[in-house]
């Protein structure tokens, strides 16, 4: 049974490359510590998401799911009775989105996100007893991304902030009520449908400042600036690279003879600051951003139900509400995600010495009515089917991960712009271990 436990966990739950919510890519698992003596592990996946949306307004309609790679390196190694050491390499965080349709006639084209990582962790494990272990690691992250804002919701919501933010600049210190980016651009789309109540209602209200025609300037200024958003390519943001440390802590209880394992990892929060570059309308803005990659939680169990045959069980938690990357000119949070919860529940069957077969479900709940375009879905199911294949001291493993994601409306600065449905995704995974 122990045979059992410490290979098809692995099975069930590492081999395949299954969708996530957020901009988790790896689900940050340190499961290699349990690894035999002397074992590497290289493990190498393909996602294809397929993520269908239609603009709420207008005949806007996209696919923005884009291909993507993950991957891992792990390595195992005894230092002494009753301490061990695991080394892992993958790639934690990624993004990748675009919206492949013209942005002068849809209210998301020309959108793209682009989010790369890559984590070095070191964990050592000291063995109180035969059953209790505990373990810490660190490690170091790095982190680069390039965001483009596009689509005519966009414009209109970067125009009407920046209409809102040089005005309030011009009034500062008159004790006037500052206006909103929301005010600006209702006053513009009442105008558009022919109701001008909006900005006789801004003209009285800064009548004070000498300009009784202060709304109808706002509305001027705000179509100006929409116009100078779609003509020079709308708004862009790279930043580099940023590496800093990370640090984890967890236990574990375990019961070798019946393959009962059940692991707690806290990944503490790790803050980065990194140079960036801005440009929208032809002005190139350089600047600093900070930001920090999320706490998590993460909750592994497995135990044996019938001779062969092992039960599996996770629970993974990440506090994405705390990620907040705010440019210097764009003054907007670009990440936007809730927090996000994943659980898992698997049966592995060994079927001979070699050959042994998994089957995993996936659950991910819903996180709110809105989403950001950068992260168009809402919830998730999911199921992956696994095999493994042993000669000697090689281990290979392979699986197939579908996931249906829920569907969910993006919004842009609290406006609901576009709705996706029916998606999915297909994800595809190989894994080799070798013990020496």
């Amino acid at each position: 049974m122990k045979t059992l436990a410490t290979g098809a966990a692995l099975l069930a739950l590492g081999t395949t490359s299954a969708y996530a919510a957020g901009l988790d890519r790896s689900n940050q698992g340190i499961s290699s510590i349990f690894d035999a003596d002397g074992t590497t592990t290289l493990s190498f996946g393909v996602v294809v998401p397929h993520l269908s949306g239609k603009d709420i307004s207008g005949g806007g309609s996209y696919d923005a799911g884009v291909t993507y790679s993950q991957g891992s390196v792990t390595f195992t190694k005894d230092a002494g009775e009753k301490f061990n050491f695991s080394v892992i390499f993958d790639r934690p965080y990624g993004v990748d989105i675009d919206y492949d349709s013209d942005p002068l006639t849809t209210m998301l084209g020309g959108t793209t996100a682009d989010l790369n990582s890559v984590a070095a962790t070191f964990v050592g494990r000291y063995k109180i007893s035969d059953r209790i272990s505990v373990f810490a690691g660190m490690g170091v992250q790095r982190i680069d991304a390039s965001v483009d804002l596009n689509g005519q919701a966009y414009a209109q919501a970067i125009s009407a902030a920046g209409t809102a933010r040089v005005f309030n600049g011009a009034i500062a210190g008159t004790g006037l009520q500052p206006v909103t980016a929301q005010e600006v651009g209702g006053a513009a789309a009442a105008a558009n449908a022919g109701n001008f109540a909006p900005i006789a209602a801004l003209n009285a209200r800064y009548a004070a400042t000498g300009n009784p025609t202060a709304g109808n300037t706002l509305v001027s200024s705000f179509a100006s600036a929409v116009g100078g958003f779609n003509a020079t390519g709308g708004y862009s943001f790279d930043m580099d690279a940023t590496t800093e440390p990370n640090y984890l802590i967890g236990a574990a209880y375990e019961i070798p003879e019946i393959g009962l394992r059940v692991s707690g990892t806290y990944r503490f929060e790790t803050e980065h600051e990194a140079d960036t570059v801005e440009s929208v309308y032809g002005i190139t803005t350089n600047g600093t951003v900070e930001f920090v990659t999320p706490r998590s939680f993460n909750l592994e169990a497995q135990t044996g139900i019938a001779e062969g045959t092992l039960l599996t069980a996770s629970y993974r938690w990440v506090e994405y509400s705390a990620v907040d990357l705010v440019p210097t000119f764009l003054q907007s949070d670009l990440v936007n995600l809730d927090d996000q919860e994943r659980y898992t529940l698997g049966v592995a069957r060994r079927f001979s010495d070699k050959l042994a077969g998994s089957a995993t479900l996936i659950y991910e709940p819903e996180t709110g009515d809105l989403v950001s375009p950068l992260g168009p879905t809402n919830g998730l199911k999911g199921i992956s089917l696994g095999g493994r294949w042993t000669d000697g001291a090689l281990q290979v493993s392979g699986g197939v991960n579908y996931s249906w994601l829920g569907d969910a409306t993006a919004e842009v600065a609290g406006r609901p712009v576009a709705n996706f449905s029916d998606n999915h995704a297909v994800g595809i995974g190989i894994s080799a271990k070798l013990t020496f």
